[in-house]
Protein backbone atom coordinates (compact mmCIF):
# COMPACT_ATOMS: atom_id res chain seq x y z
CA UNK A 1 0.00 0.00 0.00
CA UNK A 2 0.56 3.38 -0.64
CA UNK A 3 1.33 5.77 1.96
CA UNK A 4 -0.77 8.66 2.04
CA UNK A 5 0.71 11.81 1.00
CA UNK A 6 -0.23 14.99 3.59
CA UNK A 7 -0.37 18.25 1.81
CA UNK A 8 2.76 20.25 2.57
CA UNK A 9 1.30 23.44 4.72
CA UNK A 10 3.67 26.20 5.06
CA UNK A 11 4.01 27.91 8.52
CA UNK A 12 2.42 31.42 8.15
CA UNK A 13 5.16 32.74 10.29
CA UNK A 14 8.16 31.46 7.17
CA UNK A 15 5.57 32.87 4.50
CA UNK A 16 7.71 35.50 2.61
CA UNK A 17 6.22 38.89 3.27
CA UNK A 18 6.76 42.03 0.79
CA UNK A 19 10.15 43.73 1.18
CA UNK A 20 9.88 46.58 3.36
CA UNK A 21 12.05 48.77 0.88
CA UNK A 22 9.60 48.30 -1.78
CA UNK A 23 6.25 49.05 0.40
CA UNK A 24 8.27 52.36 1.41
CA UNK A 25 8.95 53.22 -1.96
CA UNK A 26 5.27 52.33 -2.78
CA UNK A 27 3.94 54.47 0.64
CA UNK A 28 6.35 57.48 -0.38
CA UNK A 29 5.20 57.10 -4.15
CA UNK A 30 1.48 57.79 -3.14
CA UNK A 31 2.14 60.14 -1.06
CA UNK A 32 4.01 62.29 -3.28
CA UNK A 33 1.57 62.21 -5.97
CA UNK A 34 -1.30 63.17 -3.30
CA UNK A 35 0.79 65.95 -2.81
CA UNK A 36 1.76 67.11 -6.54
CA UNK A 37 -2.42 66.96 -7.10
CA UNK A 38 -3.48 69.11 -4.27
CA UNK A 39 -0.17 71.47 -5.20
CA UNK A 40 -1.34 71.44 -8.83
CA UNK A 41 -4.72 72.27 -7.65
CA UNK A 42 -3.53 75.25 -5.71
CA UNK A 43 -1.48 77.20 -8.41
CA UNK A 44 -4.22 76.61 -11.08
CA UNK A 45 -5.30 79.56 -13.19
CA UNK A 46 -8.90 79.21 -11.69
CA UNK A 47 -7.57 80.59 -8.07
CA UNK A 48 -5.27 83.36 -9.55
CA UNK A 49 -7.55 85.91 -8.91
CA UNK A 50 -6.86 85.90 -4.92
CA UNK A 51 -10.47 85.03 -3.71
CA UNK A 52 -11.58 81.69 -3.11
CA UNK A 53 -12.84 79.34 -6.23
CA UNK A 54 -15.81 78.14 -4.97
CA UNK A 55 -19.09 78.60 -6.73
CA UNK A 56 -21.66 81.61 -5.72
CA UNK A 57 -18.54 83.52 -4.96
CA UNK A 58 -19.07 86.91 -7.15
CA UNK A 59 -16.93 89.57 -8.01
CA UNK A 60 -17.59 93.49 -6.20
CA UNK A 61 -17.06 95.59 -9.21
CA UNK A 62 -17.69 98.71 -6.85
CA UNK A 63 -15.82 98.34 -3.38
CA UNK A 64 -16.15 102.09 -2.45
CA UNK A 65 -19.27 101.42 -1.49
CA UNK A 66 -18.88 98.62 1.16
CA UNK A 67 -17.37 101.39 3.34
CA UNK A 68 -21.58 102.00 3.92
CA UNK A 69 -22.10 98.45 4.51
CA UNK A 70 -19.28 96.67 6.37
CA UNK A 71 -17.01 98.02 8.96
CA UNK A 72 -13.64 98.25 7.15
CA UNK A 73 -10.06 98.26 8.79
CA UNK A 74 -8.63 102.11 9.49
CA UNK A 75 -4.92 100.11 10.13
CA UNK A 76 -3.99 98.23 7.28
CA UNK A 77 0.16 98.34 7.79
CA UNK A 78 0.19 99.59 3.78
CA UNK A 79 -1.61 97.16 2.73
CA UNK A 80 -4.06 97.75 -0.29
CA UNK A 81 -7.26 96.05 -0.84
CA UNK A 82 -6.97 94.27 -4.18
CA UNK A 83 -10.31 92.61 -4.72
CA UNK A 84 -13.62 91.66 -3.01
CA UNK A 85 -15.91 89.34 -3.44
CA UNK A 86 -19.55 88.34 -2.29
CA UNK A 87 -21.11 84.79 -1.22
CA UNK A 88 -24.81 84.92 -3.20
CA UNK A 89 -24.87 81.17 -1.84
CA UNK A 90 -23.68 79.38 1.07
CA UNK A 91 -20.79 77.74 0.82
CA UNK A 92 -19.41 75.71 3.89
CA UNK A 93 -19.41 77.59 6.96
CA UNK A 94 -19.46 80.61 4.92
CA UNK A 95 -23.37 81.60 4.63
CA UNK A 96 -25.12 83.75 2.12
CA UNK A 97 -24.31 87.40 2.07
CA UNK A 98 -20.66 86.87 3.27
CA UNK A 99 -18.48 89.67 1.91
CA UNK A 100 -14.52 88.68 0.93
CA UNK A 101 -11.72 91.20 1.35
CA UNK A 102 -8.63 90.74 0.22
CA UNK A 103 -5.95 92.92 0.85
CA UNK A 104 -2.16 92.80 -0.58
CA UNK A 105 1.44 94.75 0.32
CA UNK A 106 4.64 94.51 -1.66
CA UNK A 107 2.88 92.36 -4.37
CA UNK A 108 2.07 89.76 -2.06
CA UNK A 109 -1.43 89.13 -0.41
CA UNK A 110 -1.27 90.56 2.46
CA UNK A 111 -4.78 89.35 4.50
CA UNK A 112 -8.03 88.17 3.85
CA UNK A 113 -11.38 89.69 5.54
CA UNK A 114 -14.58 87.67 5.84
CA UNK A 115 -17.77 89.03 7.21
CA UNK A 116 -20.19 86.63 8.34
CA UNK A 117 -23.32 87.49 8.50
CA UNK A 118 -26.00 85.66 11.57
CA UNK A 119 -22.96 83.27 12.63
CA UNK A 120 -21.48 83.26 15.58
CA UNK A 121 -18.29 82.39 16.85
CA UNK A 122 -19.29 78.60 18.63
CA UNK A 123 -20.75 77.89 15.72
CA UNK A 124 -18.02 78.88 13.37
CA UNK A 125 -15.15 77.27 15.87
CA UNK A 126 -17.09 74.33 16.77
CA UNK A 127 -16.42 73.14 12.91
CA UNK A 128 -12.89 73.06 13.08
CA UNK A 129 -10.43 71.29 15.13
CA UNK A 130 -7.12 73.42 14.96
CA UNK A 131 -5.61 74.74 17.27
CA UNK A 132 -6.87 78.04 19.21
CA UNK A 133 -5.81 80.27 21.46
CA UNK A 134 -8.47 82.74 22.70
CA UNK A 135 -6.74 86.43 23.35
CA UNK A 136 -7.99 89.41 25.21
CA UNK A 137 -7.52 93.08 23.07
CA UNK A 138 -9.24 94.68 26.09
CA UNK A 139 -11.17 93.35 29.48
CA UNK A 140 -14.01 93.43 27.60
CA UNK A 141 -13.41 92.08 24.14
CA UNK A 142 -11.37 88.79 23.18
CA UNK A 143 -10.06 87.16 19.90
CA UNK A 144 -9.83 83.90 18.67
CA UNK A 145 -6.76 82.97 16.76
CA UNK A 146 -6.62 79.50 14.78
CA UNK A 147 -3.32 77.98 13.71
CA UNK A 148 -4.38 76.42 10.44
CA UNK A 149 -0.86 75.63 8.94
CA UNK A 150 2.87 75.99 10.25
CA UNK A 151 4.57 75.50 7.11
CA UNK A 152 2.44 77.26 4.51
CA UNK A 153 3.66 76.98 0.45
CA UNK A 154 3.67 79.92 -1.70
CA UNK A 155 3.84 80.70 -4.90
CA UNK A 156 5.23 83.23 -6.95
CA UNK A 157 3.00 84.01 -10.21
CA UNK A 158 5.81 86.21 -11.83
CA UNK A 159 3.27 88.25 -13.88
CA UNK A 160 0.81 91.18 -12.18
CA UNK A 161 -0.70 88.81 -10.34
CA UNK A 162 0.27 89.23 -6.58
CA UNK A 163 1.64 86.10 -5.17
CA UNK A 164 0.26 84.52 -2.40
CA UNK A 165 0.95 81.17 0.50
CA UNK A 166 -1.58 79.42 1.90
CA UNK A 167 -3.67 80.34 5.06
CA UNK A 168 -1.50 79.71 8.49
CA UNK A 169 -3.43 81.39 10.59
CA UNK A 170 -7.19 82.93 11.21
CA UNK A 171 -8.35 85.65 13.65
CA UNK A 172 -11.76 85.57 14.60
CA UNK A 173 -14.24 88.02 16.58
CA UNK A 174 -17.88 88.89 16.60
CA UNK A 175 -18.94 92.46 15.75
CA UNK A 176 -22.62 93.50 15.20
CA UNK A 177 -24.40 90.26 14.67
CA UNK A 178 -21.36 89.58 11.94
CA UNK A 179 -18.40 86.72 12.21
CA UNK A 180 -15.24 88.75 11.27
CA UNK A 181 -12.21 86.39 10.44
CA UNK A 182 -8.98 87.72 9.29
CA UNK A 183 -6.92 85.27 7.23
CA UNK A 184 -3.17 85.78 7.36
CA UNK A 185 -1.38 84.52 3.92
CA UNK A 186 1.60 82.37 4.88
CA UNK A 187 3.65 84.65 6.82
CA UNK A 188 2.73 87.81 5.69
CA UNK A 189 1.68 89.50 8.39
CA UNK A 190 2.20 89.18 12.13
CA UNK A 191 0.14 88.11 15.06
CA UNK A 192 0.56 91.88 15.97
CA UNK A 193 -0.37 93.55 13.06
CA UNK A 194 -3.83 91.59 12.82
CA UNK A 195 -4.48 91.91 16.13
CA UNK A 196 -4.14 95.98 15.16
CA UNK A 197 -6.48 95.48 12.14
CA UNK A 198 -9.29 93.70 14.71
CA UNK A 199 -9.01 97.06 16.51
CA UNK A 200 -9.23 99.23 13.95
CA UNK A 201 -12.58 97.13 12.71
CA UNK A 202 -13.69 97.34 16.32
CA UNK A 203 -12.64 101.01 17.28
CA UNK A 204 -11.20 100.01 20.27
CA UNK A 205 -8.35 101.16 20.98
CA UNK A 206 -6.97 98.76 23.57
CA UNK A 207 -6.31 100.05 26.70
Amino acid sequence: MFARLRPNKKDPSKQRLPNKKILLFLTVAILGMVILLRFLGWISSDERSLLPNVPGLALLEDSTSLVHTIPLPSQTFGADLFTAGLYTQTQGVFPKGTIVLVYTKNNNRFVEIDYLPHVNLQEYLSSFTYPREEIHLTKDQSVWMLTIDTKPRCIDYEDDIPNRCEISKQLIFELDGRLVVIAIDGKSATQGEVLEIAKSILSVDGE
